[in-house]
């Protein structure tokens, strides 16, 4: 995957996010398909797809991987529970999908909501063109450590649980309210992302996370404003 291009803007802030990988057809259940010239179809996820087979938004497959940060901070949104991830599992490589050694990331919760939108449908495309998610618990999982200390940790392309949760500056937020909107690879005409969130940090105090990436990184704006207990 090498083209990223980027996404329509919306909400107050130009798009801009981290295009979100093709969601591929095998992880996916058997869904009714439109016939040819009905427009594109809409599938609610956990409840008619499982969603993303992922557990966080982090990515190592490309150089400039994909990861809100504004070089002081970065954010790592789960999608689903950490204390789910397998402690071996490279959050770097983004999919963990459901083979002969199991379901892979659908073994674990999905913590978000939303819906995809699809051209014909996943038997026949890569990826949705258009999907919406919104948290579905009241406290989404959202952790930020120092940007120069995770790109030493990543230095040799693997980041796992473990590595993560013992990093000296690790701060775990939980967001009250959560949207992000994907226009994924293989999908969108134009692919990026557009990713909000606010809620409290456990120590203490409050985030607010905005995200926006297009244009193949021309676009790539991120806000991330901690503050701590008063």
């Amino acid at each position: 995957m090498t083209d990223r291009p980027g996404p329509l803007g919306f909400m107050r802030r130009p798009l801009k996010a981290l295009a979100l990988l093709p969601l591929l057809v095998a992880s996916l259940p058997a869904l009714a398909q439109p016939l040819p010239g009905q427009p594109s179809t809409q599938f609610d996820f956990p409840v008619e797809s499982p969603g993303v087979p992922a557990y966080a938004r982090f990515e190592l497959l490309l150089p400039n991987f994909d990861l809100p940060n504004d070089r002081q901070w970065a954010a790592v949104v789960f999608y689903r529970d950490p204390a789910c991830v397998p402690p071996e599992f490279n959050l770097g490589d983004f999919f963990d999908l459901p083979g002969p050694g199991g379901l892979g990331a659908f073994a674990c919760p999905l913590l978000i909501e939303g819906h995809e939108i699809w051209r014909n449908g996943p038997a026949e495309d890569l990826a949705p063109q258009y999907v919406l998610s919104r948290n579905a618990v009241p406290a989404l999982p959202v952790w930020f450590v120092r940007w120069e200390q995770l790109i030493r940790a990543i230095h040799d392309g693997v980041l796992t649980m473990g590595e993560l949760e013992d990093m000296s500056s690790l701060k775990r937020g939980h967001a009250r309210w959560f949207e992000e909107r994907l226009y994924p690879n293989g999908g969108a005409d134009a692919p990026g992302i557009s990713l909000r969130a606010e809620g409290s940090l456990e120590e203490g105090g409050w985030f607010e996370l905005a995200w926006d990436y297009a244009d193949f990184g021309e676009v790539d704006e991120v806000t991330i404003r901690l503050q701590g207990p008063r």
